[in-house]
């Protein structure tokens, strides 16, 4: 078995250290898609009668833009 240099493997970032608007970014997103998760489990109690449909819309709307923000908003700013 041929002896595997992993020099290169653990080589600094030539982009820097991750900034705090990227953090802050990567943090609302996780907080807007679990929590869309949760609203949608809410959404799906037939108790809610006709609410329930607009609870199920709130949480995919929360998971979509939870997704959207990462690959849209931080593209923009160069990071």
């Amino acid at each position: 078995m041929a002896k595997q240099e992993t020099g290169a493997l653990f080589e600094e970032s030539s982009q820097g250290a991750v900034s705090a608007v990227t953090a802050i970014v990567f943090l609302v997103s996780i907080v807007l898609v679990l929590g869309g998760f949760v609203v949608m489990s809410y959404g799906v109690n037939p108790e809610l009668g006709a609410a329930e449909v607009w609870t199920f819309a709130g949480g995919l709307a929360a998971t979509t833009l939870g997704f959207a923000l990462p690959f849209t908003l931080l593209p923009l700013t160069g990071k």
